[in-house]
């Protein structure tokens, strides 16, 4: 029955994806979850060293189990006197580091540490939170009093152990924890890798059996041991973190049983806020808060989430390592478990942040994201770093890559950026992102992983706003590219080599102007598309003519250089966006060269491995060793890149944690120690995605041109009004003229000396002025006359004899009569006058002053202005600049 038992644990425990590891590493992935937690522990015995930050500091992490009252330590160092448990079976996944211990004759645990990897949610992956979880049953099938324990220390939160540390308990229906922070945090600084702003947390979901408490380490778990209970909290508040060592302990009791109905659950985190200072394009400094807050206002609400959802987060988990191990297993079983071991790591390098808006709420549109180069130089976004870990990003969510290029692009597409190509980093000293405008030598190199990164991005996602945002950046990049390849004599990689002409460098760049091209064509820039193109394709020919072997069998380290090599990891990027420069034939060239080059005698291969180039005698990169395996079409030279990679980090000899570089005869690490750049492992998985369809959102708004459409508006309608002024004065002014004689009189005005001459009458003595008849008229033409008339007196006009001034008077008439109108032929009068034409008297005319049809006319003029202005200012015409 017992046996019975035991197997059904095993397999409920360990039924979904596990990793078995024949040979595991001697440390394995703990809890690493951000660039400051960033946690190892011992493969073989758990229970008999310390857990570390990946630099080795000491992380005080302790657990026991307590079984009929003897207690049985399961992870923790130091602790001489107390019994120990013994590992039976070890699981690896890529979320999950599994063990399975023996605890006294009669009880079976297994703790898994699980940190979730989210290919979805941004908000539970942004959570600085891990789990432990703590499964038993009994191996005799009788039940057992069992009692469980874990704690933390305060140096979680300082490199300096001598500083002191604050810490508060908290007991609410959802959650009971413990948190420590330094007394006097320094934000955005830095102690032995150690961060000193964070705050360190140990939790678990409330119940009845559930205590916490702080003590110092000898009474925490020295009392636990003994008795099964916490002791009382210490009186003291705060103390140095090694003055009698505070520790943080929550225990549970589980009462008399066989096997554990559900999982004891503890979540151990350390957290920021703000996490990232970064200098804006504009030279603002944004203090960026971790992402989860979005949902989650305080820490306290985040740990609650994080407790209640530890049955999902485990079957999603289950759930990826599921899809990871059916998805390498096509490869090998030896990939598989390099995945499973390379996984936590690249994305725990990160963190993923959002910033206010300017109306003080979170601006859902500004999510960044940001990558120490842990365990190395601890620069802020290394491009070199990114572009090894690409594979990873595209394989989990291809969105994180875009939030890691986001920044970069931002802060160079401003004025603050004036180097003609990328920059390395967006600075040196992680987590203050103050951005890098200084001058370097690795042109090339940088600025084909930005072009290569930012079509990727868009390929894998489908998602054009990044290469619509930055076209010109990056269309500038690419024209630098173009004028540099040919002359790349001063150029360095990020390997720090510095030959002449290195073709695997130059055959980056050539590949990223073709991503150009690509990221042109898709956002229907055809010219662009072509040109660039057509310079890829040029280059191109040289690099074949110079950069390969003359028989077209391998790479060369340099033009020209017949006795040299290099493991062609940059064509890659070909490979990946499927720019197809290199025409398919030459991978299977270049495999068969490997393939006869490791089996000779000459090869500088070792079981860690083989170098990069020629040029290169001593260490190997796991990362470019990975990347050439990707595009081996011969399987088995695929998998005789891989293996070594496994061995160096599973060797016994490395007693660190996984390095980028290591050395060829020991597989120690060189640097890069925890490096996010282990993404690069993901690299075949990477070239089994397929492109997306790339959507380009609608492109802002270009600035307004400037239009003299206004001015040109503005003139005619000022020429308009001066001329209708100018008609108003001349007007005016005759009427002023003629209102000297408004008496009964003559006025000769033939002014060339003609007997003819005007005698203007006024009204006949007692005239009533308003009796006069006048026509009706509209507001408009009132507003006309009282503009032309001082007075509206009518007068009567007698034309004695025409004159060169009356023919002109009545041609003025004829002018200015309503449009489609006729002049009025003379007419026959009543009043006895003569109509004869030879007649030297014309009949009088009764009209307003100056005269009738004068005015009307002018009425006419003013109402067809006052039309013509106003279709003018509803349709201004249309101008070019």
């Amino acid at each position: 029955m017992a046996r019975v038992l035991l197997f059904t644990f095993l397999i409920l425990t360990f039924f979904a994806s596990c990793i078995i590891s024949q040979n595991p590493p001697v440390n394995l992935p703990l809890a690493i979850r951000s660039p400051y937690f960033n946690c190892w522990g011992d493969a073989t015995a758990p229970g008999q060293n310390w857990p570390f930050l990946w630099n080795s500091n000491h992380l005080g992490l302790y657990g026991s189990i307590r079984v009929d009252g003897i207690a049985y330590k399961w992870v923790g160092g130091d602790s001489p006197g107390l019994n120990l448990t013994s590992r039976v079976d070890l699981q690896i996944t890529p979320t999950r580091t599994m063990y399975t211990l023996q605890a006294g004759p009669s009880m079976l645990i297994n703790v898994t540490f699980m940190t979730p990897i989210e290919t979805e949610d941004l908000v539970t992956q942004s959570i600085p939170f891990s789990y432990i979880y703590l499964d038993a049953m009994s191996t005799d099938g009788q039940p057992h009093d069992v009692q469980v324990y874990l704690d933390i220390t305060g140096e979680w939160v300082t490199g300096n152990r001598s500083e002191i540390i604050t810490w508060k308990g908290t007991k609410s229906a959802t959650s009971t924890f413990y948190e420590t922070w330094l007394s006097t945090q320094t934000q955005y600084e830095e102690k032995n890798d150690q961060i000193e702003d964070a705050t360190a947390y140990i939790a678990m979901r409330s119940g009845p059996t559930v205590t916490a408490t702080v003590a110092g380490l000898f009474d925490n778990r020295g009392g636990f041991s003994d008795k099964g209970v916490l002791p009382d909290p210490d009186t003291d508040t705060s103390r140095a973190v090694s003055d009698n060592w505070p520790v943080f302990a929550v225990a549970a009791d589980l009462g008399r049983i066989s096997q554990t109905s559900q999982s004891v659950v503890w979540a151990v985190g350390v957290a920021r806020n703000p996490v990232i200072a970064y200098t804006t394009g504009t030279g603002a400094v944004q203090n960026r808060a971790p992402y989860f807050m979005v949902q989650y206002p305080n820490i306290e609400s985040a740990i609650d989430a994080f407790l209640l959802d530890s049955d999902d987060a485990r079957q999603r988990s289950i759930a990826l390592d599921a899809k990871i191990a059916g998805d390498t297993a096509a490869i090998s079983p030896v990939y598989t478990g390099l995945v499973s071991l390379a996984a936590r790591q690249v994305i725990g390098s990160t963190d993923l942040t959002i910033a206010n808006g300017t109306d003080g709420k979170w601006n859902m549109s500004d999510v960044k994201m940001f990558m120490k180069d842990v365990g190395s130089s601890g620069r802020i976004n290394p491009v070199e770093t990114l572009y090894a870990s690409l594979p990873y990003f595209l394989y989990v969510n291809a969105s994180y890559i875009g939030y890691l290029l986001e920044p970069l692009l931002e802060f160079q597409n401003s004025s603050q950026y004036t180097q003609p190509y990328a920059a390395t980093d967006l600075g040196t000293s992680y987590p203050k992102a103050v951005g890098s405008n200084q001058p370097h030598a690795q042109g090339i190199e940088q600025t084909g992983n930005m072009l290569i990164m930012a079509l990727a991005h868009a390929q894998s996602s489908g998602d054009g706003s990044l290469i619509s945002r930055y076209y010109d950046l990056l269309s500038s990049w690419a024209k630098y590219l173009v004028n540099t390849v040919p002359n790349a004599s001063q150029q360095v990689t990020a390997d720090l080599e510095s030959m002449t002409n290195m073709s695997n460098l130059l055959i980056k760049g050539i590949i990223a102007i073709q991503a150009m091209s690509t990221i042109a064509g898709s956002l229907d820039r055809g010219d662009d598309a072509s040109t660039f193109s057509n310079s890829a394709q040029s280059l191109l020919n040289t690099w074949v003519t110079s950069g390969v072997s003359p028989d077209g069998s391998h790479v060369l380290a340099t033009y020209g250089d017949q006795n040299s090599w290099a493991l062609p990891y940059n064509l890659f990027a070909d490979k990946l966006l499927q720019t197809n420069l290199v025409n398919i034939t030459f991978y299977t060239s270049e495999a068969a060269f490997l393939k006869t080059f490791l089996a000779s005698s000459s090869s500088p291969e070792t079981p860690f491995g083989i170098p990069i180039d020629s040029s290169v005698t001593s260490q190997a990169d796991a990362g470019w060793s990975v990347f050439t395996a990707a595009i081996t079409p011969d399987t088995a030279v695929r998998d005789t890149l891989i293996q070594p990679v496994y061995s160096a980090i599973a060797s016994n000899q490395s007693t660190l944690t996984y390095s980028k570089i290591y050395k060829l005869d020991s597989g120690e690490s060189v640097s890069g120690r925890s490096s996010p750049a282990l993404g690069a492992i993901l690299a075949p998985l990477a070239l089994n995605l397929s492109i997306k369809t790339i959507s380009v959102p609608p492109p802002p708004p270009l600035p307004p041109k400037r239009s003299i459409a206004g001015p040109v508006v503005g003139g005619v309608l000022g020429g308009l009004g001066l001329l209708a002024l100018g008609f108003a004065g001349f007007f005016y002014w005759r009427y002023r003229q003629r209102r000297k004689y408004r008496f009964s009189g003559k006025l000769d005005i033939d002014e060339a000396g003609s007997p003819g001459h005007a005698t203007i009458y006024g009204l006949p003595p007692g005239s009533d002025p308003g009796a006069f008849p006048v026509s009706p008229e509209s507001p408009d033409d009132r507003g006309s006359r009282e503009l032309l008339m001082a007075s509206n007196t009518p007068m009567v006009v007698s034309v004695v004899r025409p004159s060169k001034h009356q023919e002109a008077a009545q041609q003025r008439e004829r002018y200015m009569l309503p449009p489609g109108s006729a002049p009025s032929p003379p007419t026959s009068s009543n009043s006895g006058h003569s109509t004869d034409p030879g007649s030297s008297v014309e009949p009088p005319t009764t009209v307003s002053p100056t005269s009738g049809s004068e005015v009307q006319g002018l009425r006419v003029e003013v109402e067809n202005l006052r039309k013509a202005m106003q279709q003018i200012q509803v349709a201004p015409p249309e101008y070019s600049q």
